[in-house]
């Protein structure tokens, strides 16, 4: 059962639906519920991982029948993310175009009589400013084509939110949608933590909710876990795969957190947008602490906003900005229940260093604190040198910051260069935002540096080969793990994935077409550096 509705009645619409694909077409030219299929697509899944349509833009037209043994008199159709805009259509009644990649979408759909039904679909994958806003060319993944998770009709039920008040009294808070908040003691329930994922089921208006007992909080310049003082050790995950695109399979998601597990991990940031609701379920099941982040990546810098690059300024643009607080309230709402996620943010590495960026970010702090979810908040920040200063942390719940010292730019010297350079520069930064915010946690969201699966080169450590990742992360670690203002890290990144093409121009490109900057490689397959990890994640 999804942990935010549970629903009288379901519908799965996965599976076969008949298809079509207009290349280079949006589907504003070619969404028609007729249309005359020439191919089969399956439901979730992505094409352009499929031969016939491999790495093409365009859309995909997609029309499959259902059949309702009684009627739904409030139906929502749900769509657990895709790729990158779609516009529905059901019976002929158009429920419109809706342009939220990776989003979990709930569509008003209305009444629907016993019977069959027909339900169109049109995604298209094509970046194009102003059209598409929340999907830019220079983001440094890969927008694929297709439904991620999964596409269903339910029945609508009013939604039902739950937080804990008090771990040690086991109190907890109950809402149902457009309500109060009610307070309730559950005695002998269990915590939920990542040694004990202990999950809770209470009934409320009718409805079974699956939630867990634990509290994170920020104090001290430390975190805890149900009063616990808590390290967070991980990586950075993409939903990603080869042959599977973003529409990962529950095989793949439990392979991952048995990976970081394995490793002694506790923590996965999910990179860079609103994460799979099954993915969150086996989270909560498994023990995985996750931060939760809105979509954007790079907005508002120099670098992607010059006229080199891609302007314009999206934290000018108010249409883009009511679409990410949109994006960033329903990503709170959706996942509000799953324990596991224990922070929200939003974008990476926006242009915090500006005043236009850092007020744009405390508009959608505040989005996310009207929730009153209990969770903490905070965001990837780059804005890190002596002379370019993040402005935006004032109310934020974590300082988290990605730097990548001899790295980007290439230029990593020697070993013992290297080793300097990263002692240096991680701790002249935490110094700084220490200086600047005494007791808050801090925290790295990102550092580690690309490491060819099979290339290995221990004489030397050349760049790209298993070993230099190896000894990047190394010094890394140690200089993190001896710095007591250090609360965590997350690894850049956990597997090898598909970012940036050659179609992109200007200046987006990548070695192969990706990233090999994984801990393991496309396939999963574990590389030099996880001996390393497993070694400094078992000393915290």
């Amino acid at each position: 059962m999804n942990a935010l509705m549970a629903v009288m009645m379901a519908v799965c619409l996965n599976g076969s639906w008949e298809f079509s694909f207009k290349e280079d077409q949006i589907l504003e030219d070619v969404a028609k519920p007729d249309f005359a299929a020439d191919a089969t697509m399956i439901v979730p899944g992505c094409w352009d991982v499929c031969p016939n349509w491999y790495m093409k833009h365009g859309t995909g037209l997609y029309r499959r029948t259902f059949t309702l043994d009684r009627e739904m008199k409030d139906a929502v159709l749900v769509v657990d993310g895709m790729g990158i805009r779609a516009k529905f259509a059901v019976d002929g009644r158009d429920l419109g175009v809706h342009p939220y990649p990776y989003a979990r979408l709930e569509i008003p759909v209305g009444p629907l009589a016993k019977g069959e039904h027909t339900i169109f679909a049109a995604l298209d994958n094509v970046m194009e400013w102003p059209r598409v806003k929340l999907a830019r060319p220079y983001y440094d993944f890969y927008f694929y084509g297709g439904f991620y998770h999964g596409v269903k009709i339910v029945e609508r039920e009013p939604k039902v939110f739950v937080k804990t008040v008090d771990w040690a009294k086991r109190k907890i808070a109950v809402k149902v949608e457009d309500g109060k908040w009610e307070e309730r003691t559950l005695p002998n329930a269990k915590l939920w933590s990542p040694e004990a994922p202990n999950l809770t089921t209470i009934e409320v208006a009718g409805q079974k909710v699956r939630f867990g007992i634990r509290q994170i909080e920020a104090k001290n310049r430390k975190i805890y876990l149900n009063g616990k003082e808590l390290f967070l050790k991980g990586f950075n995950r993409h939903e990603s795969r080869q042959n599977e695109g973003s529409a990962t399979s529950e095989a793949t998601m439990i392979q991952d957190l048995q990976n970081l597990k394995a490793l002694g991990g506790n923590f996965l940031r999910g990179a860079h947008y609103q994460q799979s609701q099954r993915f969150l379920d086996l989270c909560d099941e498994m023990g995985v602490l996750i931060w939760e982040e809105s979509l954007g990546w790079g907005n508002g810098q120099d670098y992607t906003t010059n006229k080199n690059a891609f302007p314009p300024n999206e934290f000018s643009d108010e249409e883009w900005c009511r679409m990410q607080i949109k994006q960033t309230r329903e990503m709170v709402r959706t996942s509000f229940n799953h324990p596991s996620v224990i922070i929200f943010a939003f974008l990476n590495e926006p242009a915090s260093a500006k005043k236009e960026g850092a007020a744009f970010i405390n508009r959608l702090i505040d989005t996310i604190r009207a929730e009153e979810t209990g969770r903490l908040i905070t965001f990837a920040c780059n804005n890190v040198a002596k002379k370019y200063m993040d402005l935006a942390n004032v109310n934020t719940d974590i300082v988290a910051f990605n730097a990548y010292p001899g790295t980007i730019p290439m230029k990593p010297g020697t070993k013992a260069e290297l080793k300097k350079k990263v002692n240096e520069h991680f701790n002249d930064v935490i110094a700084r935002f220490r200086a600047l915010y005494p007791e808050k946690p801090i925290m790295i969201s990102e550092s580690g540096c690309c490491g060819m699966y099979g290339e290995r080169e221990a004489l030397n450590a050349s760049i790209s080969t298993e070993d230099f990742q190896d000894e990047y992360l190394t010094d890394i670690f140690e200089t993190l793990w001896a710095n007591p203002d250090c609360v965590g890290f997350a690894i850049w990144q956990m597997n090898d994935g598909r970012t940036r093409q050659r179609y992109c121009a200007k200046n987006c490109s990548a070695m192969f077409g990706g990233s090999i900057a994984g801990c393991f490689d496309n396939m999963r397959r574990p590389k030099l550096s996880t001996a390393t990890v497993k070694k400094f994640f078992g000393q915290k």
